[in-house]
C-alpha cells in the first residue's frame, strides 16, 4: 500500500497547484457579482484557470483508483496535506499573509499526516450500508440548498463566500462517499476494480451511484468557482477542507464500517483540528494581500 500512499501524496501536490492556478485565473473576476454567466464568460479567456482545472481532473482520475484500495477515512484525510500546500503557495505566490496561529495549524496538519502514514490497517472497510447512505444524502442536499439560498440573501456581505465554501465541502465529501460506493459496487460485481480495465470503467459509469456522484461533483465544482472568485483562499480553502473531511470520516465509520483504531483516530483528529485552527485563525486575522 506504500505505492498508493505515495500516489495520494502526488495528488495532493496536484490539487494544491490546481487551486492556486484557478485562483490566479479568477482574480478580479466579476467582483461583487453573483452571476455565473458573467463568471463563465470571463473564464473563456483565462488559460491558467484551464490548466488548474486540467490538473485537478487528472488528480481526480487517479483518486478513483487510489480510493478503491484504501479506506475513505485514510486516503481523503491524507489529502488534507494539499490544503496546507495551498496555504503555503498562496503565501509565497499570491502574497496572502499568514499569521503565527495559521502556521501552527499547518504544523498540526503535517503531524497528523505523518501519523496517518504509519496506521497499520489502511484497508478495513466493509460493504456499503445503503440505509445510512440515503440518510446522509438527504441531509447533504438539504444543507446545500439552505446554504445557497443564504448566500443569495447575504450576497452583499463581505464574507458571503463562506456559504459557498461550506457547500463545496459538503458536496465534495458526498462525492467521495459515492465514489467509494461506486467502486465497491463494481468490485462486488467483477471481483475487483481497475481504472485501466474497460469492464470496470463501463460498470463504473453505468452503476446507479455514479449519477449521485456526478450530481455532487457538478454542484460542488460550481460552488468552488464561486468560492475562488471571492475572498482569500487562506480563509475559504480551510473551510472546504474541514467540512469535506468531517463528511467523509463520518461516512467511513457509519456507511463503510471502517475500523477506527486509536492511532487512526488520533491522526484524523489531529488533521481536522489543524484545519479547524486554520479556519479560525484565518477568519480572525482577516489576512490581506500586499503589493
Amino acid at each position: 500500500m506504500i505505492a498508493y500512499s505515495f500516489a495520494a501524496f502526488l495528488c495532493s501536490i496536484m490539487y494544491a497547484f490546481s487551486a492556486i492556478f484557478c485562483k490566479i485565473g479568477l482574480q478580479n473576476a466579476v467582483a461583487g457579482s453573483f452571476s455565473l454567466s458573467r463568471l463563465f464568460e470571463f473564464l473563456i479567456h483565462r488559460k491558467i484557470w484551464v490548466l488548474g482545472v486540467a490538473m485537478s481532473g487528472l488528480a481526480n482520475i487517479a483518486m478513483i483508483q487510489i480510493q478503491s484500495r484504501l479506506d475513505i477515512s485514510i486516503v481523503y484525510s491524507f489529502l488534507n496535506l494539499s490544503y496546507v500546500l495551498i496555504l503555503i503557495l498562496g503565501h509565497y505566490w499570491l502574497k496572502e499573509m499568514l499569521s503565527q496561529l495559521q502556521w501552527i495549524g499547518v504544523a498540526i496538519v503535517i503531524i497528523g499526516t505523518v501519523l496517518l502514514l504509519i496506521v497499520p490497517d489502511p484497508v478495513s472497510g466493509h460493504a456499503t450500508n445503503y440505509k445510512v447512505l440515503i440518510v446522509m444524502t438527504v441531509f447533504a442536499v438539504t444543507a446545500v440548498i439552505s446554504l445557497v439560498l443564504a448566500a443569495r440573501v447575504y450576497s452583499s456581505e463581505t464574507n458571503y463566500e463562506i456559504f459557498f465554501a461550506l457547500c463545496t465541502g459538503i458536496c465534495f465529501g458526498s462525492l467521495e462517499i459515492y465514489l467509494k460506493t461506486t467502486t465497491n459496487l463494481v468490485s462486488d460485481e467483477l471481483g475487483g476494480f481497475s481504472i485501466f480495465s474497460l469492464s470496470s470503467v463501463s460498470s463504473f459509469i453505468q452503476s446507479w451511484p455514479f449519477i449521485a456522484m456526478f450530481f455532487f461533483g457538478a454542484v460542488g465544482w460550481l460552488c468552488l468557482q464561486m468560492t475562488y472568485s471571492h475572498g482569500n483562499i487562506s480563509v475559504t480553502v480551510p473551510i472546504v477542507a474541514v467540512t469535506q473531511r468531517v463528511v467523509s470520516v463520518l461516512a467511513g465509520y457509519f456507511v463503510f464500517d471502517e475500523d477506527f483504531s486509536l492511532l487512526r483516530i488520533t491522526s484524523i483528529l489531529s488533521i481536522i483540528c489543524g484545519v479547524l485552527v486554520l479556519v479560525l485563525a484565518s477568519i480572525r486575522a482577516r489576512p490581506v494581500r500586499v503589493a
